[in-house]
């Protein structure tokens, strides 16, 4: 029974017929906040923090990653079968290029496009250390011998998988964060705990508050949508991308279970009847 999503809603094929449906309350691997939290499900009530569930990644990076890997397969190709093209060298070169700007762009346009705080390349999900070496390994099968060329092309490809890797084990917890609607005036960053850097104590639009553990960095962020105003809670992994902060995940980071034990010491307001459910999807 295919299913997709549409403007926030299930639009489930039932015999012929398209029926909406609303999103879950939860899915595989979300998991609900501690009782510290006031928490509210789509469906559980107007009042309390609500996960928003943000635009996944698979589209916009799987599809040039498979692209990536026929570019990387045919780099030697005008080297084995020289007289093909007018500088075989240059077009082994371009594939080359073409193949990891693949991987490098959609990724940083991903995390560019969910606001993330964290920026730099270095801190994408890709092999830089497997790069690093075969670029120092090609150069030597100019001057030595070029056979050694190829122990730098395996490099790439040891280095593409290992990429692979990274990003996958990155995608595996999707991106959502937490809402609150609130009176701005009510709040002040005396209701977070010691385990915060405050940087403002008023609410102000974008970052209020950060607090790094081993795999990330939390926030605590303003966020307006027309006149309603909200505290949003984030989770950001350290390759600077969003991921939910309540999901099912296998890591021994203690300050990490810490902040998700102890929510910001405020109320909130009720939910406005345009937030609830049908934007719950972004």
């Amino acid at each position: 029974m295919p299913s997709k999503i549409v403007t926030g809603y299930w639009a489930v094929q039932v015999g012929g017929t398209l029926k909406i449906r609303l999103p879950p309350n939860l899915r595989n691997g979300e998991l609900i906040p501690p009782e510290s939290w006031i928490y509210s499900s789509p469906r559980g009530g107007p009042k309390g923090w609500k996960r928003q569930r943000l635009k996944p990644l698979a589209y916009k990076i799987l599809k040039p990653i498979s692209w990536s890997l026929f570019f990387l397969t045919i780099v030697p190709v005008p080297l084995i079968f020289p007289g093909n093209t007018p500088d075989d060298q240059l077009f082994a070169l371009l594939f080359f290029i073409i193949s990891w700007t693949l991987i490098i762009y959609p990724l940083e346009n991903s995390r560019t496009h969910q606001n993330s705080s964290v920026n730099g390349l270095l801190l994408l999900p890709i092999d830089w250390i497997s790069l690093l070496i075969g670029f120092i390994i090609f150069p030597i099968h100019i001057f030595i011998d070029p056979r050694i060329g190829w122990i730098s092309y395996f490099i790439f490809w040891f280095a593409m998988f290992r990429t692979i890797i990274k990003i996958q084990t990155m995608m595996k917890i999707p991106p959502a964060r937490f809402l609150l609607p609130i009176i701005p005036e009510d709040w002040n960053s005396e209701v977070l705990n010691g385990l915060w850097s405050i940087k403002t104590n008023r609410w102000k639009n974008g970052l209020i508050a950060n607090s790094f553990s081993k795999e990330g960095m939390f926030t605590i962020s303003g966020l307006s949508r027309g006149k309603d105003k909200f505290i949003s809670f984030c989770f950001i992994h350290k390759t600077g991308f969003i991921q939910d902060p309540f999901y099912d995940r296998d890591t021994n980071d203690e300050k990490l279970y810490k902040i998700l034990q102890k929510p910001p010491l405020i109320e909130g307001l009720n939910w406005p009847e345009r937030f609830l459910v049908s934007t719950e999807e972004e």
